[in-house]
């Protein structure tokens, strides 16, 4: 393995997702399809290797290899850790050389603090703020930057909260927005709160803690995912859970040398529901992970009256819930779908828009609320996810904090926008791939930034999609 792979190099060609719909993609005979690792467990193991406690030479196997994980590679380069990566497995080794990042202009900054690491995380929202914490935890002194669209996602979540324990962080160019400069560590141990139900807020501010081994209580609004919660766990922190708040005693970790990456549950979902498009057969999904507060769009889809299963359970080396997706027939029986509390929509808020497509397809007025926090991910994907789901005839209405989706209007193929969001374009081809005729998602290959093997899954399970080089 060498230290640069072809995985740092993301294709920078924008290309079209053409779909062949009209056919059944799924026989009825079963089908078996495996998809790519974890996105969020794949950060968290990554940036363990930073931790005290932490082997010299840390193997993260399985790792998701999007776009939004390899955003983090450059960034622990810049801290001096070799990274070498191969198609099973990526490997991160303390003293290796240091390489710097170029910084990426700011209109507001002229002079950069130049005695300090810049770490520039491209789109990922996880990876800058889930290293600020790290870093703020270490005390180690550094700019976290990003693209320009994530220089417009909130920060002050995570930041304010650091602040409370002590840190010293200065946004260097609009308060509230990276680029930030972490100055100083947390040193004050208490009890934070957190304003919003964001996984990554809570996240940040736990591993901030323990880095410092410093005790804390965290208290949130909802529960969302607890990734963080059950690695650290798993590594033997002095962690405990009560309603509305985890409290960490303080003291040391101890990180394997070998994690596994359990595959990605929100990548699962997008084969699973062009099963239940397609209308007959089976498919099965192996070695998922079945953390409940990631399973939302599978729960909401079986309460509606979809048959989907789950079996083989086992708990895996990152303190995962691990097993396998079976998915029988079709939607037919099916009725509306409704998310009417936070915790379930935590639990699928990065399936909203394969949720809606879905939705569009049963009987009756479906809901999906709680959902405000949407309006700041990549895209307002409130907006984009109606964009694109009236682009097919769909009935969908936006409101303040969630999407209203009538179901039964006639849906036809055609040119659909994705908006360059990935969770966009990949819904948009699941749908394509039950309906007649030629659809081409404008700009879907940015499937890449999670799902790199998107379209080969679905070719997988008998569609046919094709990407297309916009020349």
């Amino acid at each position: 393995m060498s230290q640069t792979s072809p995985f740092d190099r993301p294709k920078t060609e924008s290309a079209d997702l053409v779909v062949e719909g009209g056919r059944s993609p799924h026989p009825a005979a079963a089908r078996s399809v495996t998809v790519p690792g974890d996105k969020s467990v794949s950060h968290r193991a990554l940036l363990a290797a930073l931790l005290p406690g932490a082997p010299s030479r840390l193997t993260v196997r399985n790792a998701n290899l999007g776009g939004a994980v390899r955003a983090l590679l450059p960034a622990l380069r810049a801290l001096g850790y070799r990274i070498t990566a191969d198609p099973d497995s990526l490997v991160v080794e303390r003293g290796g050389p240091v390489v710097p990042q170029e910084r990426r202009p700011h209109p507001d900054i002229t002079h950069w603090p130049d005695d300090v690491p810049y770490l520039e995380t491209g789109g990922s929202s996880a990876a800058a703020r889930l290293l600020i914490g790290v870093l703020a935890g270490l005390g180690l002194p550094a700019v976290v930057d990003g693209d320009e669209v994530l220089r417009h996602r909130p920060m002050s979540w995570l930041i304010e909260p650091l602040a409370q324990l002590g840190a010293d962080i200065v946004h260097l160019g609009e308060p509230g927005l990276l680029p930030v400069l972490v100055r100083g560590p947390v040193h004050r141990p208490g009890t934070v709160e957190l304003t919003v139900g964001s996984a990554q807020a809570r996240s940040g501010v736990l591993l901030a803690a323990v880095a410092a081994g410093l005790p804390a209580t965290l208290r949130h609004p909802v529960r969302s995912r607890d990734h963080t919660e059950r690695m650290l766990a798993a590594f033997g922190a002095d962690l405990t859970e009560a309603a509305g708040e985890v409290r960490y005693g303080g003291g040391p970790v101890t990180v394997p040398p070998v994690i596994d990456v359990p595959a990605d549950p929100s990548l699962a979902a997008f084969p699973a529901a062009a099963q239940l498009l397609a209308g007959d057969g089976e498919l099965t999904v192996p070695d998922v992970c079945l953390n409940p507060t990631r399973l939302g769009f599978f729960d909401v889809l079986r309460r509606a009256g979809a048959d989907i299963r789950y079996r083989d359970r086992r708990t895996g080396s990152s303190g995962e819930p691990v097993g396998t997706i079976v998915v029988r027939g079709g939607t037919g029986g099916v009725k509306e779908v409704r998310v009417d509390d936070p915790a379930t929509l935590h639990a699928l808020i990065d399936e909203v828009p394969l949720l809606a497509v879905v939705a569009a397809t049963l009987p009756g007025r479906s809901w999906i609320g709680c959902a405000e926090e949407l309006r700041f991910k990549e895209t307002d994907r409130l907006a984009t996810t109606a964009g694109m789901a009236t682009a097919f005839g769909a009935r969908i209405e936006t409101a303040d904090d969630g999407l209203l989706v009538t179901g039964g209007a006639p849906l036809t193929a055609g040119r659909v926008p994705s908006y360059e969001d990935h969770r966009i374009a990949m819904a948009a081809a699941t749908l394509a791939t039950s309906l007649p005729g030629r659809t081409t998602v404008c700009g879907g290959a940015c499937h890449r930034t999670s799902f790199p093997d998107f379209a080969a899954v679905q070719r997988a399970v008998g569609a046919t999609i094709t990407e297309v080089i916009q020349r």
